[in-house]
C-alpha cells in the first residue's frame, strides 16, 4: 500500500492542475506544462522548460497558487479597498514588502476579467 503522504501530494498536484486549467480557460490562455516553445497568438513563446510559467496569455505569463486558505492579512486588505473604493472604481490593493523594496497590485478575479475580456465564472 502506497503512503497517505504519497495520495495527499497526488491529490494536490492534481487540484493544482485542475486550478491552472479553470484560469487558463477564464482567461484565454494556454497551460504551459513542458514544453519549449508554446504558440500564442500566431508568435512562438520560448519557454525556460525547467522553470516554465503555469499559463500563457498574449500579454501575461501567469503563476497559479491554489492554497486551502489565503493569508488573512491579504482579505483584510482586500475588504478595506472593497469597502473604500467609490462607486464605480475597481477596487486595487498595492501591497510592498519594505525590506525586499518589492511591490505587488491585486485585484478581485471578477474585476480583472471585466477588464480584459474573460469568461464570466459559472
Amino acid at each position: 500500500a502506497r503512503p497517505r503522504r504519497f495520495l495527499r501530494r497526488t491529490w494536490s498536484r492534481w487540484r493544482g492542475k485542475n486550478y491552472e486549467r479553470r484560469v487558463a480557460n477564464l482567461i484565454g490562455g494556454i497551460v504551459v506544462g513542458r514544453s519549449k516553445a508554446i504558440k500564442v497568438d500566431n508568435k512562438f513563446i520560448q519557454i525556460n522548460c525547467q522553470k516554465p510559467p503555469d499559463i500563457l496569455t498574449p500579454m501575461f505569463s501567469v503563476e497559479c497558487k491554489y492554497w486551502a486558505k489565503l493569508p488573512v492579512w491579504l482579505d483584510k486588505v482586500m475588504t478595506q479597498a472593497v469597502r473604500n473604493a467609490p462607486e464605480g472604481l475597481i477596487p486595487l490593493a498595492w501591497v510592498g514588502d519594505r525590506e525586499a523594496k518589492t511591490n505587488y497590485v491585486i485585484m478581485i478575479e471578477r474585476d480583472w476579467l471585466d477588464l480584459h475580456g474573460g469568461k464570466t465564472r459559472a
